[in-house]
């Protein structure tokens, strides 16, 4: 027997990929499931426009107040045991609820079960650029894992644009942390995993996420992520690979500045070689100058969240 799921997208603005992403979401292969759209600032024409479907999808208003307000107010207003989330940039695989569900099935102990993120054939070339920049980070990052195996597997976390939870779990703990953003499904599977709950990830589960299309845009994402990073290692202490990175990179430019000329350089020999190394690598300059910016901007916005003398969100 289907256990009953509530899908939850939070929507702001004017979300360019917001239809294929309700086409996509009521052509879902799973018996039964609710659809809840927050409103989080939608512009009017879209809210019109998503009358039509009014039959098929609860709409719900959360007063503008960030993406975690959004799914913790849809979750609260549910009667479905779990709750799965997306973004509306995003575009579901038809089997996409059922990876999710059969992941939680095959670890009944586990409390959430997240998926893979791929590249929509129809991005522009510049979106697959910074869908390659940011694959070749998921190692460190977690978040946007390989599927380096074909099985469900633990994991310490997953994005909240693949992701379910169980309900009952998810409102005891607290749902996500209000006010943060980007970077709430991160808090909130620390939480879960410093209390010992088990958090387990399918290949199987698959969403396709279209990315950012400027480099204006790469640079204001990242760097808001470094801050966000910063603000949780502040509150949480150091628990991600990711978060180490800052500290070394700042450490050899010291070694190179303590060492004189000879360390400059040496740090210039290994910068080129380095450049070289991520063009072979990425087999795209574009792609390469994608993944300097991202480097140097979560890198910057992680330095201006450690020296930020007001906390970056508010519970």
């Amino acid at each position: 027997m289907f256990q009953k799921v509530a899908v939850i997208v939070p929507v702001k603005g004017i979300p360019y990929y917001f239809v294929k992403c309700m086409a996509s979401l009521l052509a879902l292969d799973y018996p039964d499931y609710e659809l809840i759209v927050v409103d989080d600032g939608l512009e009017p024409g879209i809210l019109s426009a998503l009358s039509k479907f009014s039959e098929k999808v609860r709409i719900l208003k959360s007063e503008s107040r960030g993406p975690s307000f959004a799914r913790n107010l849809a979750a609260s207003n549910t009667d479905a045991g779990l709750i799965a989330f997306t973004d509306s940039d995003c575009v579901l695989e038809r089997s996409w609820l059922k990876e999710l569900v059969k992941g939680l099935e095959q670890f009944p102990e586990a409390v959430s079960c997240g998926g893979i993120q791929k590249s929509p054939d129809d991005a522009s070339k510049f979106q697959k650029d910074v869908f390659s920049a940011f694959h070749k980070t998921g190692r460190v990052c977690e978040y946007m894992r390989s599927a380096s195996v074909d099985q469900v597997t633990e994991v310490d976390h997953n994005a909240s644009c693949n992701v379910i939870y169980k309900r009952d779990i998810f409102l005891k703990e607290g749902g996500f942390f209000e006010g943060l953003w980007p970077g709430e499904d991160v808090e909130l599977d620390c939480r879960l995993r410093k209390k010992g709950l088990k958090i387990v990830f399918n290949p199987k589960a698959v969403v396709y996420h279209y990315r950012p299309e400027s480099l204006k845009k790469v640079y204001q994402m990242m760097l808001r992520y470094g801050m966000v990073q910063a603000f949780l290692i502040k509150k949480y202490g150091i628990f991600r690979k990711v978060q180490l990175v800052p500290f070394i990179l700042l450490f050899f430019i010291m070694i190179m500045l303590l060492t004189g000329i000879k360390g400059l350089t040496v740090g210039l020999i290994l910068l080129i070689w380095g450049l070289l190394i991520l063009v072979a690598y990425f087999l795209s300059l574009r792609a390469v100058i994608i993944f300097l910016i991202t480097i140097v901007s979560w890198n910057a916005g992680f330095l201006k969240g450690l020296f930020m003398k007001s906390p970056l969100a508010k519970k």
